[in-house]
């Protein structure tokens, strides 16, 4: 609605009059003006309505009343004495221009607003991406007072007229900067430079991976704080992530095959950790710097507060003030979470890198004793016996069997015999660790050898046993032949000692021979072993 109307009324005597009504926004008076019916002829209403209701310039008689009121929501918009024909108008006029005024205070507190960002842009000695921001920001919320209808067109006009400028100003001082920016840029591309070939080297080479991980963490870092072109900083950052990727890809190989049936490795999981952190980080920083935004808007509402002028505007900007409050308390309180999370994600990256070290030791071992296994295995399945060794070994087997026999059948004879008896076993004993020094090639011998040891071993041990046993019972006649036992001891003590060595040294040629078997043989030989002794030192007691 216009801000000026004309309509005919009624005064306080009843004559008919023409009413005109100004409003005047900036000072919220309302500006009466009455003339009577008497100079109002049809040319001059016909200037009231086409003219001077669209504000143009045109003569007009002079009124025989003029009120200045305030404009009010609660009062009525024309005196006591004065009554319009048409109530109708005059009650939507009282409304609409009441909106007219709020909105014309709220673009100019807009107006001022902006005028403090142009002071700080023409204080400003150099570009800054905050006062781009600032701008950028105060424009944005221009935009949805107009969309709200908040704000008038012509209102809005004037507004997006200023800030156009306040634009074109930020971007001469932008490329001002730029060229500054150039050189230093190109020296920074020529340092960083070398720091990431020095890393893309090491990482084609595949040695101190986690070095290099680390070295690239601290050239990201370093990154963020130098002030590149968009062009060097897209290209700086896109080998710094490529280099990064190109480590994870090298650690997760590397650790997945030799991780076994233990786990897949840590670089996988170290990967995904280092991938969160790094998202984690970009998010940190935009909700730090859109809190540093709302703490610069915060300080700018405060100071406008103080300087105010009406009550509304005081109201706007304190209602302001809790919105920034709030979004600032909420956007904290988000950045402490994601502090807590930055900490255990990099105790999590530390725990996983310590395990994929451990992983990898352990992969090295298990995979020196298989060559070692592997190659033992070859040398044994190379190695053939001759005939002439297959011979002797038959020979001493069937003289070992023969002999455990007889020692069976024949009763205990006196030491002497025993002595030579255990004798000859330990010569077959010697015959037979001869033959079974040379390894067999046959996979299917290896049973029966073993097998065949561990008899032989027994049944020489056995012997030897009982002799021992034999010499004892003739320790009854100590007061008889007294010399004879103790000659009887030496001769038995110094067969079992023969007996017992030559059985480990058979036992260890078994042991390199027949490694399944080993261990039987072993066991048989430590059990007689200790059999004997227990018999033969209970019965000289």
């Amino acid at each position: 609605m216009r801000n000026r109307i004309a309509v005919w009324g009624r005064d306080a005597q009843e004559k008919r009059v023409l009413i005109t009504i100004e409003l005047q926004v900036s000072d919220n008076i309302v500006r009466i003006q009455t003339y009577p019916e008497k100079d109002v002829t049809d040319e001059i209403y016909q200037l009231f309505m086409d003219k001077w209701r669209k504000e143009e310039d045109v003569e007009l008689p002079e009124p025989d009343r003029v009120i200045a009121r305030e404009l009010s929501v609660t009062e009525g918009l024309l005196p006591d004495d004065l009554r319009a024909e048409q109530t109708d108008m005059i009650l939507r006029a009282q409304t609409e221009w009441h909106f007219h005024v709020l909105s014309d205070k709220l673009a100019q507190s807009y107006k001022a607003e902006l005028a403090e960002i142009e002071d700080r842009i023409d204080r400003a000695t150099q570009y800054s991406s905050d006062l781009w921001n600032q701008a950028k920001s105060f424009w944005q919320k221009v935009q949805r007072q107009l969309e709200d209808k908040t704000l008038l067109r012509e209102q809005g006009n004037d507004i997006r007229k200023q800030v156009d400028v306040t634009f074109e100003k930020l971007k001469v001082m932008r490329d001002a900067l730029n060229e500054k920016y150039k050189a230093e840029s190109e020296k920074h591309v020529a340092r960083f430079g070398e720091m990431l070939t020095e890393a893309e080297k090491s990482i084609s080479e595949g040695t101190h991976l986690n070095k290099v991980f680390n070295d690239l963490r601290e050239i990201q870092r370093k990154f963020h704080n130098v002030k590149f072109t968009k062009e060097d900083r897209d290209a700086i950052y896109t080998r710094i992530d490529a280099a990064f990727k190109a480590v994870k890809e090298v650690r997760s190989g590397g650790s997945s095959g030799s991780a076994g049936e233990g786990g897949k490795g840590g670089g996988g999981a170290v990967g995904r950790s280092e991938s969160r952190l790094q998202g984690l980080l970009k998010a940190m920083d935009r909700m730090k710097s859109g809190i540093g935004r709302d703490e610069e808007d915060l300080k700018f509402e405060r100071k406008r507060i103080e300087k105010s002028e009406g009550q509304l505007e005081k109201q706007i900007r304190q209602a302001k003030v809790l919105m920034i409050e709030s979004r600032i308390a909420s956007k904290q309180a988000k950045l402490d979470d994601m502090e807590k999370t930055k900490a255990m994600l990099e105790d999590k990256i530390v725990k996983d890198n310590e395990r994929a070290a451990k992983d990898a030791k352990k992969a090295a071992e298990r995979a020196a004793a298989e060559a070692a296994k592997a190659k033992i295995a070859a040398e044994i399945s190379s190695r053939e016996v001759s005939a002439e060794e297959a011979a002797k070994l038959e020979a001493a087997a069937a003289a070992i069997v023969e002999g455990k026999q007889k020692s069976k059948e024949e009763p205990a004879s006196p030491a002497p015999a025993a002595t030579v008896e255990s004798g000859a076993a330990v010569a077959s004993m010697v015959a037979f660790s001869e033959v079974v020094a040379s390894p067999a090639t046959e996979a299917a011998k290896d049973s029966t050898f073993a097998e065949q040891a561990g008899d032989t071993i027994a049944a020489a041990i056995t012997g030897v046993g009982a002799a021992a046993q034999a010499v004892t019972r003739e320790g009854g006649l100590l007061d008889r032949a007294g010399d004879f036992l103790a000659e009887a001891f030496e001769d038995v003590s110094e067969a079992l000692e023969d007996v017992t060595d030559t059985a480990k040294a058979v036992a260890h040629v078994a042991a390199e021979k027949f490694n399944h078997a080993a261990d039987r043989v072993e066991d048989t030989v430590e059990e007689v072993v200790e059999d004997v002794k227990e018999k033969f030192s209970g019965e000289e007691e």
